[in-house]
């Protein structure tokens, strides 16, 4: 599969002018097709992710976080060193996000 790099830039541009115009779900779309294509910069990930943290959407938030990690540990593997503070800020957030799960299932429980 061929990336269109400057459609991805673009995607991430449009999705970003939807969340400032309160329209989420077409900003989740754009950046859900820069995540399956695994964008190689954080903006998709990091606005996805605040977004489904922000609807309660624990599951795609940690599927979210959990492609970003993959994308950054071979952008590090490639010798950009930039890569590896946020690869370690998206890995800090998955165990949050799971934490955050595990303590909602754990209330669930309780009632």
């Amino acid at each position: 599969m061929e990336i269109n790099e400057n459609l991805q830039i673009e995607r991430n541009l449009k999705g970003a002018e939807f969340e400032k115009t309160g329209n989420p779900e077409k900003a989740i779309a754009l950046y859900e097709e820069n995540v399956a294509e695994g964008f190689k910069g954080n903006h998709p990930y990091d606005r996805l992710a605040n977004i489904y943290k922000n609807q309660l959407d624990l599951d795609n938030e940690i599927r979210v976080l959990e492609k970003a990690i993959m994308v950054y540990e071979e952008i590090t593997i490639e010798d950009r060193l930039e890569g590896l503070p946020k690869l370690f800020r998206f890995k800090n957030r998955l165990e949050k996000a799971i934490e955050t799960k595990k303590q909602l299932a754990k209330q669930k429980k309780a009632k």
